[in-house]
């Protein structure tokens, strides 16, 4: 038996599907062990764990047996879902450290749901808000660090920023909103709200991947996952780009919580250069930066992660795990075989 457990967590339904195309409704108990989770192929089935160790929004666990050493939240970036951090799950729960990641809301399981496919950074922010809680109550006396890549890094931003009693650490990569070809993209929004309307949805996908990654491998499951979203509303994309651009004010509002912040310095799809001004706005005095020299887009999604990411990440965990938790992290077992 493998040391971690996929779940999927749907809220009010229970779907029983297979390891990320599916759901199961996943509880979050004591001592990290998860209890069995009742399943029923469309059925409003309540779990008999209490209410204060559900996450109640799509969310996937990879969760090590014994009590972990540290635990992260991950948010995912436009048009992917939770089940793009399967390998850095899987490969961090092997560490001892408990992993979740939650579905953007009109991504992942989202998109499945009625009424629920439209991108919400409201509903997001307030899932998020909520899983970190019940983490909290599930893992009293372990440190929970939230971390988010583009999207989902701007979305930890702001998570940090608004509640920091609920983050112990931010883990951010490339949460820039300063996309190369912005003027060029703004265009085709336009067009399409002339043509078609705000709610009518125009595919972004293709060039989106392009631009993240010169991996014919990444490309392909990127287009093949049925849970990715590639086509967006020019309201939902005006939504997006509202949003990442407050990101410079909510960076000035983080002043006391540990931050590592991450960028490729090969990404064609968002500039380095914005998530450094990011880095810069941060007032908190532990800050830290990383430029990955042949990292791209992705940095931990998709199975990105590098030996040297690895190391760095391992080291920041390490030195920033606080009186909440006595367990550490070896170098030696972090790093990939």
């Amino acid at each position: 038996m493998p040391p971690f457990r996929t779940v999927l967590a749907v809220l009010g339904i229970v779907l029983l599907m297979n390891l990320g195309s599916e759901a199961a409704y996943g509880d979050v108990a004591k001592r990290g062990h998860r209890q069995p989770a009742r399943a029923a192929k469309l059925a409003s089935v309540p779990s008999k764990t209490p209410l204060r160790f559900r996450i109640e929004v799509p969310c996937r666990a990879w969760t090590p047996r014994a009590l972990p050493k540290v635990v992260l939240l991950c948010v995912h970036g436009l048009g992917l879902n939770s089940a793009s951090f399967e390998q850095f799950g899987r490969q961090m729960s092997k560490l001892g450290v408990a992993t979740f990641a939650v579905d953007v809301r009109g991504f992942g399981t989202w998109i499945k749901l009625e009424g629920k496919e439209q991108l919400d950074f409201a509903g997001c922010l307030t899932d998020v808000e909520k899983a970190l809680t019940v983490l909290h109550t599930a893992y009293p006396k372990t440190p929970v660090y939230l971390l988010g890549e583009s999207m989902g890094g701007a979305i930890a931003l702001r998570v940090t920023a608004d509640h920091p009693e609920l983050v112990d650490g931010l883990i951010s990569a490339v949460p820039s909103g300063d996309r190369f070809h912005k003027s060029r993209n703004e265009l085709r929004v336009a067009l399409r709200m002339v043509t078609g309307g705000m709610g009518k949805p125009m595919e972004v996908g293709s060039r989106m991947i392009n631009d993240a990654t010169d991996d014919p491998a990444v490309r392909e499951r990127w287009k093949d996952d049925p849970l990715n979203r590639m086509a967006l509303t020019p309201e939902e994309l005006m939504q997006f780009q509202r949003f990442m651009s407050e990101n410079h004010d909510v960076a000035e509002k983080i002043d006391q919580k540990p931050v590592l912040i991450l960028a490729g310095f090969k990404d064609k799809l968002v500039r380095p250069q914005g998530t450094i001004d990011l880095f810069n706005e941060l007032t908190t005095p532990d800050k830290m930066l990383m430029i990955v020299g042949n990292g791209e887009h992705l940095i931990f999604e998709e199975n990105q992660m590098t030996d040297q990411v690895s190391a760095v990440l391992l080291g920041w965990l390490t030195s920033h795990i606080s009186n909440k938790s006595t367990a550490y992290i070896t170098h030696k077992t972090f790093l990939k075989k």
